[in-house]
């Protein structure tokens, strides 16, 4: 019933009756509880049902006819029209920094930097580790060692000269894919994915090209098809907990894609390992870049998800020829990152083991709680266990839930709509919440969510689900 779906509607503060009426469905049909092609009970029994008369609802229903939202016909009634919203492409990170007011859910990095162990710079240091006068565009020989160092511990030998140190995993991405931009490159993406990596395309211009996703990963056979199609030139996929959906794929799935990287050794793959050392367990994730043996493979890292966001610093590591070639297209662009924070990350490098080991005891538990206390406040909710990082995939049985997010926002707390990890941006049952926070804004936020689920009336999931815009 229509009635269902506006519970709470003459409450609003302001506004005639009408209005409110009239702001009530609008909210409906924007988040997808009123689906487009929906027929809307006759005037009369629809005010019989709200308890108002029909001129209020004649009144409300004749402003968002003037908004194009409804459209009314003799002897067919009135029937809601609401096409799809387009969506412009990037941009899709913004929502990240912009200093909204509220509780943040919406950002998947460490709340600050309060668990990193102590650190200190003086000026010998910047002497003695730094680059003189100049820029170190490729990064500071120390922090390209230790790097280093530490790839050939977890079992794939490196040498420093095929580490080159990005301002971000999310620059060492961009640079990757910009150094290898051209006409007519295809790019196979995860998708849903990260967010980030799609702002990256859109920008450069390049074609994403969705790739068949199951429970564990990239499908093997869908890949192989793809490859042997000639359709891509880069694959990028996430070696950890994937975002947004936290799950991790298997040592035998990993192993499966590596030998179908290596029939296809023109292709050029780009694992983020960004979130790897999240992995619930005993961390980190399967690699894939050392089971490859012929494929080319660039190994993206960085400090933000064990360490602090607030470095600004990951980096790359590939073949020296392919180094090279990232360090000439940077210098067009910026030359270096900072110093001090790179001598920073040098001496953090060897507490990353340890830093992970307890960010991965802090999240799993809060994943754990976050889950039982949606289940208990929003039940309508599916929530799949993730098996690493620091976020939550929620389905909600919406057609879209960008406008549900504007509603959060009113309630005071950011999350993130699923339409921005679609690489069309199309809309999306989903949103994603981050659990890495203290337990109490957490507990909150979910909370101010309920609310803010209570506002557009939804009850219960309807069998036939939401999605299907039955009214």
């Amino acid at each position: 019933m229509i009635a269902a779906r506006l519970a709470g509607w003459s409450e609003a503060p302001h506004g005639t009756l009408a209005q409110r009426l009239a702001h009530a469905l609008r909210q409906a049909i924007a988040a997808g509880l009123i689906g487009d092609g929906s027929r809307l009970p006759p005037e009369r029994v629809l005010g019989s049902s709200l308890a108002v008369s029909r001129s209020t609802v004649t009144a409300a229903l004749d402003e968002l006819r003037g908004e194009g939202l409804l459209v009314s016909r003799r002897g067919s009634g009135t029937v809601v029209s609401h096409p799809v919203a387009d969506h412009p492409p990037g941009a899709r990170l913004a929502g990240h920094f912009e200093g909204r007011s509220g509780i943040d859910l919406l950002a998947g990095n460490p709340a600050d930097a309060s668990h990193l162990p102590p650190l200190t710079i003086d000026v010998a240091a910047l002497l003695a580790g730094g680059s003189g006068p100049a820029a170190s565009p490729l990064g500071l020989g120390v922090l390209r060692t230790a790097l280093a160092r530490r790839h050939t511990e977890q079992g794939w030998p490196t040498r420093s000269d095929q580490i080159h140190v990005t301002s971000g995993a999310h620059h060492a991405i961009a640079v990757v894919l910009g150094t290898l931009a051209g006409p007519g490159i295809g790019v196979g993406v995860e998708d849903p994915g990260y967010p980030g990596l799609f702002d990256i395309l859109d920008e450069l211009g390049l074609a994403a090209v969705s790739l068949a996703l199951d429970d564990d990963g990239i499908v093997p056979a869908s890949l192989d098809r793809v490859l042997r199609s000639g359709a891509l030139q880069v694959v990028y996929l996430q070696g950890g907990p994937h975002n947004p959906t936290g799950r991790v794929s298997s040592e035998a799935r990993v192993a499966e894609l590596a030998d179908i990287f290596d029939r296809h050794p023109d292709v050029i793959v780009v694992e983020d390992r960004t979130l790897a050392d999240l992995a619930y367990g005993d961390g980190p994730a399967p690699e894939l870049a050392p089971r490859c043996r012929r494929a080319t493979v660039v190994s993206v890292g960085s400090f933000s998800k064990v360490a602090w966001a607030g470095l600004r610093l990951g980096w790359l590591r590939a073949p020296e020829p392919l180094v090279e070639r990232t360090r000439l297209h940077r210098l067009a662009r910026d030359l270096g990152s900072s110093v001090p924070s790179q001598l920073l990350a040098a001496e953090l490098v060897g507490h990353l083991d340890g830093l992970g080991a307890r960010r991965r005891a802090m999240l799993e538990p809060a994943a754990v709680a976050a889950r039982q206390l949606l289940a208990d406040e929003i039940p309508q909710w599916r929530a799949q266990a993730p098996q690493g990082g620091s976020v939550l995939w929620l389905d909600t049985g919406l057609l879209d839930t960008d406008p549900f997010v504007a509603l959060a926002r009113h309630h005071g707390v950011n999350i993130a709509a699923g339409s921005i990890a679609r690489a069309d941006r199309r809309p999306d049952p989903h949103v994603r919440i981050c659990v890495d926070r203290p337990w109490s804004q957490v507990e909150l936020g979910i909370r101010r969510l309920a609310d803010a689920w209570g506002e557009l009336g939804v009850g219960r999931r309807p069998a036939s689900g939401l999605r299907r815009g039955v009214v």
